[in-house]
């Protein structure tokens, strides 16, 4: 089962494997995973925030990678030690930067499998699978890769929730619930999984 205090974002030297990847139609984000392309394309449908941000973000020239635990692989700081995603982790997003610190591409790392098979051991209905699928990208994809590519640099950091301050007052969180509300997906407040459809699922 998935742990309910897993953060949602970590940031990690990667490489990725991107061959055969479409572009998705909301916009320059680039995946080949059918559940992730199908998700952005329901939130690009449903988000008017989410298309005018895809809109400022086309026009730097700048992508989104969605990938899975399986396009990738983490290095250490110096890149000679390649090893597997943590799939513990629900999602993670990594800015790639050259040296100056400008950032042409972000990396979304979305553990689909991880939250697929858990909701099927719940027998929940594939609708609360997709809103879940569509929370995570929401957070990973508008709260956090959104601000570095209109950036371009590493300024465009919008953090999580610091250690002992509010949950709601963090740049991330508060991206986050913008896209939901729009998706009618709930408010999320706090820095765990709870708001998350599978982890009402657990309570009961």
């Amino acid at each position: 089962m998935l742990a309910l205090a897993i953060g949602l974002v970590a940031v990690m030297p990667v490489g990725v494997r991107t061959e055969g990847s479409a572009r998705s139609e909301a916009g320059p984000f680039i995946t080949r995973h059918p559940e992730l392309q199908a998700a952005l394309d329901r939130i690009a449908r449903g988000s008017a925030s989410w298309r005018a941000a895809l809109a400022a973000v086309a026009g730097t020239g700048r992508t989104a990678l969605v990938v899975t635990p399986d396009e990738v692989v983490v290095t250490d700081a110096g890149g000679t030690a390649p090893s597997a995603f943590d799939r513990s982790e629900v999602a993670a997003v990594s800015p790639m930067s050259d040296d100056t610190g400008r950032v042409r591409a972000v990396l979304v790392v979305v553990n689909v499998d991880q939250i697929q098979a858990a909701h099927e051991r719940l027998s929940s209905l594939p609708g609360e699978f997709h809103a879940d699928l569509e929370r995570v990208l929401a957070h990973e994809v508008y709260g956090h890769a959104v601000p570095y590519l209109l950036a371009g640099d590493l300024s465009g950091r919008c953090a999580d929730p610091a250690p002992g301050t509010p949950a709601a007052h963090a740049c991330a969180i508060q991206r986050e619930n913008v896209i939901r509300a729009e998706l009618r997906l709930g408010r999320r407040i706090d820095g765990t999984l709870s708001s998350l459809s599978l982890a009402r699922l657990l309570r009961h």
